[in-house]
């Protein structure tokens, strides 16, 4: 199914200097061919950002050299603390209720709601989101990018000045079965929070840097 989000103004170029073309497609070979194909456009290595999850930050990806892309780590990192918080509420808690009776059981109650509230958000999945709202993404659209970044998806956010280039760009995100928005402006995502910034190439690096700029 194909999704799109008109820009504003679409017939005012000289208003408009940038576009952003964000693909929501599915992981694998589609992906893989959706990053040639916009690259081999003449989109450059600055200007197409790819968000995606491993399980392996560091694992290298197949995209032509050059290429920006963020991987999310899909694991459970960064728990540590949060987790250390809520075990030391409950033994906070269970220390009132054995040596001051009287408040014990209502502040051992206060503890352990506090102490789920932690654990609650601990364990919910954020997904894309701190990265698009990092970059002030349109609201409503970013909320189902990243419901669709965690049920596999992968995003792709070409930008580009060139108005000619936005249809090549959506016939191949379409043609790899990919939803697709337009968006008036530039959209650069960036790492933040536990996203780690790569360049796709034989010398390939990458570092988890809040608000750092593509290297």
């Amino acid at each position: 199914m194909e999704k799109e989000r008109e820009v504003s103004g679409a017939g005012s170029e000289e208003r408009v200097s940038e576009y952003t073309i964000v693909g929501v497609v599915s992981d694998g070979a589609e992906l893989n061919r959706s990053v040639r194909e916009i690259r081999d456009l003449g989109v450059s290595k600055d200007d197409l950002t790819v968000i995606l999850k491993r399980k392996d930050p560091d694992e290298p990806q197949p995209f032509p050299d050059g290429t920006r892309y963020i991987v999310i780590p899909d694991d459970r990192r960064g728990l540590e603390v949060p987790v250390g918080f809520a075990i030391a509420f409950v033994l906070l808690g269970l220390f009132f209720v054995a040596v001051v009776p009287s408040i014990g059981l209502p502040t051992f109650l206060v503890f352990i709601s506090l102490a789920a509230v932690l654990l609650a958000g601990s364990f919910t999945r954020v997904g894309a989101q701190p990265i698009l709202t990092d970059m002030e993404a349109p609201r409503a659209e970013a909320g189902t990018w990243n419901d669709e970044f965690e049920m596999g998806k992968v995003l792709i956010f070409a930008m580009t000045r060139e108005r000619h280039l936005i249809r090549p760009i959506r016939e191949i995100l379409q043609t790899n079965n990919a939803d697709y928005y337009i968006v008036e402006g530039r959209m650069e995502p960036r790492a933040v929070a536990q996203a780690v910034l790569h360049r796709a190439g034989p010398n390939e690096h990458g570092g988890s840097v809040v608000g750092a700029q593509g290297t």
